[in-house]
C-alpha cells in the first residue's frame, strides 16, 4: 500500500472509533421496580445511582439479607420513611456501609 492510502485508512478507522462514543448504550441496572415496601430489618445495603450518560434515571437498589437486589422507584412514597427508620435504628458509624451515595 502506498502512504496516502494507508493514512486515509488510519484516519477513517480513528473517525469510526471516535463516533462510537457518541452512541450512549443504555446500561441501566433496573429494568423494573418493586412497588411493595421493604421491611427495614431486611435491608443490608442501599445504593443510589444518579442519572448519568449511561442511564437517564436515578436508580435505587436495595440489597436484602438473602443477597437479592431489589430496584426501587425513586418516587415511592414509602422510601423516605424507610430511610428515616434505618437512620434512627443504626449507629452513625454503620451508615457508611449502609448507603453508598
Amino acid at each position: 500500500m502506498n502512504k496516502p492510502l494507508l493514512l486515509l485508512v488510519a484516519l477513517t478507522f480513528c473517525c469510526c472509533i471516535a463516533s462510537l462514543h457518541g452512541f450512549a448504550i443504555n446500561t441501566c441496572r433496573c429494568r423494573r421496580t418493586a412497588a411493595n415496601p421493604i421491611p427495614p430489618r431486611a435491608v443490608m445495603k442501599i445504593e443510589v445511582t444518579p442519572a448519568s450518560g449511561h442511564c437517564p434515571r436515578t436508580e435505587i437498589i436495595i440489597t436484602v439479607r438473602n443477597g437479592n437486589r431489589i430496584c426501587i422507584d425513586p418516587e415511592a412514597k414509602w422510601f423516605p420513611g424507610l430511610l428515616n427508620t434505618l437512620q434512627k435504628g443504626r449507629r452513625p458509624s454503620s451508615m457508611d456501609t449502609l448507603c453508598s451515595w
